[in-house]
């Protein structure tokens, strides 16, 4: 039976390590990134940057190292060309505050989409459907994920190969 972390119960606002069962990982992608004045639990202000996802989820305060690993996966230092990427988040143990806590990092690689649920597109939110006769959705979400960096469903992918070649598409 799986137990429940105390912080659960608080329901705070963003995403934390107590919200990942243990051994886990999730598979998220990025609608936006943007800096936000917060509130912290002691009630002192600070400009924190937030990653905001398609998929139901609360958004995770990103600190220096994720950001860095962010750039190096998406080989761009450009919040805005962040947006659509699937990463993948997990909990290790790192020394902060004179302690060893757990920390959310974000995996220095792009996920293997899990086919036990509904594939998302990560444009247009539409659940993905393969291309009869050549690929399962599946197989078109890792094609779609390693050619553009995000989850695409045939239409944002078409869409998506015609900015590349530098065509705009309305």
């Amino acid at each position: 039976m799986a137990k429940t972390h105390w912080k659960k119960l608080t329901n705070p606002d963003y995403l934390g390590a107590y919200s990942i069962d243990e051994g886990q990982d999730i598979i998220l992608t990025i609608k936006a990134i943007r800096e936000e004045r917060i509130t912290g639990a002691d009630g002192k202000k600070e400009d924190c940057v937030i990653a905001y996802f398609v998929e139901p989820s609360k958004p995770m305060i990103l600190n220096k190292t994720n950001m860095k690993t962010l750039e190096k996966l998406c080989k761009t230092p450009f919040i805005e060309d962040w947006a659509g990427r699937s990463i993948q988040i997990g909990v290790e143990r790192v020394k902060a505050f004179g302690d060893v806590v757990d920390a959310l990092r974000v995996r220095a690689f792009f996920p293997r989409v899990q086919s036990n649920q509904p594939i998302l597109c990560a444009d247009c939110g539409a659940i993905l459907e393969g291309i009869p006769g050549k690929m399962n959705a599946d197989q078109m979400a890792q094609y779609t994920l390693k050619k553009y960096g995000r989850i695409l469903c045939g239409s944002c992918a078409t869409k998506e190969a015609e900015v590349q070649k530098g065509n705009d598409v309305l």
